[in-house]
């Protein structure tokens, strides 16, 4: 028997229901495209996810943060597409737009925490004596990022929560349970989202800066040319991330407040293709393929005769590139 579910949610309508409405074979075709490239999506991030988690190379602090983002984009595409075919019971669709709130500011909270490492990469390459940090204190570096991209979030998810409460709220299932009313939409998530926006572009402007004073310093010619291109691939990267993913809540939350059919539907399949998009820019760049190409050898300290040095400017700017370049 079909119902307006299952046209939603497998894009095959009754005859009858189009004819009422008129809309829903258009409907159920955006709902094939949320599905399909969602599940893309799903399958991509996975594969980014593992990428990162099997090279010891990558496993640095902004490698495990990407890790972490790419594991909060997966847990955002999973939830978007439960909700494509629309959520009859109130509690759980309240549920699930919560949920979404909450990965969704997990996801630009993971990005701003990434530019602050980038920035902070770029700015030890500027220091006369080159250092690498202890294993504590990029432990202590790491625990804090987290604390701030896993628990910042939490306070304005609640809010929204508590204000999506109140009896004179719109009901979530119109016409999906992506988003909250207007007013918790607004106030709880584009604006935090805006502020993050914000701190990743100030980041990125000072990243510049300090790159730009780090290569200044370098005496030889190979080392600065090839830190210059390097750099630039790791901030035109991140704004392209941070652009990207601003795009399409942007999209999403003004089709919710102006109730815009377009803007929904172009929300529909951006966001069933976002994490495919964000999984390609980091995992198919040329650096971390030849890592799948390249034998395996064993560590400095493990070889015979290996002595050890002091880390030159060229280790110094390979301990930031972690970042997918």
């Amino acid at each position: 028997m079909d119902t307006l579910y299952t046209a939603r949610v497998h894009g095959f309508a009754a005859p009858g229901l189009v004819n009422l409405t008129g809309l829903e074979g258009h409907e159920g075709l955006l709902s094939l495209v949320a599905v399909l490239g969602s599940s893309i999506s799903l399958v991509a991030l996975v594969f980014a996810f593992i990428t990162y988690s099997l090279f010891s190379d990558l496993r640095t602090i902004s490698g495990t943060a990407l890790i972490n983002l790419l594991a909060a984009l997966f847990m955002v595409q999973l939830l978007f597409v439960i909700g494509v075919g629309g959520v009859q019971d109130r509690e759980l669709c309240w549920s699930l737009a919560l949920a979404l709130h909450y990965m969704r500011l997990t996801v630009f909270c993971w990005l701003a925490a990434m530019t602050f490492d980038l920035y902070c990469c770029f700015r030890e390459n500027v220091s006369l004596v080159a250092a690498l940090p202890s294993p504590p204190a990029l432990r202590q570096s790491f625990a804090r990022l987290s604390l701030f991209a896993w628990g910042a979030p939490l306070l304005p998810t609640l809010a929204a929560g508590l204000l999506q409460l109140r009896p004179d709220a719109a009901d979530l299932s119109d016409p999906n349970c992506w988003f909250f009313d207007d007013v918790p939409a607004a106030a709880t998530f584009s604006i935090p989202a805006a502020i993050l926006l914000i701190v990743d572009l100030a980041f990125l402007v000072r990243a510049a800066a300090v790159a730009r004073a780090a290569v200044a310093l370098q005496l030889e010619q190979r080392v600065k040319a090839k830190m210059v291109r390097r750099r630039r691939l790791q901030l035109w990267l991140f704004f392209r991330l941070a652009a990207f993913l601003a795009v399409v809540s942007a999209t999403g939350v003004a089709g919710r407040l102006m109730h815009s059919h377009i803007l929904l539907a172009a929300f529909c399949v951006a966001a069933g293709l976002q994490g495919l998009v964000v999984a390609l820019s980091v995992a198919c760049s040329c650096r971390v393929l030849k890592l799948y190409t390249r034998p395996r050898r064993p560590p400095p300290a493990a070889r015979p005769g290996a002595l050890h040095k002091a880390p030159s400017a060229m280790h110094l700017m390979q301990s930031c590139d972690a970042s997918p370049v």
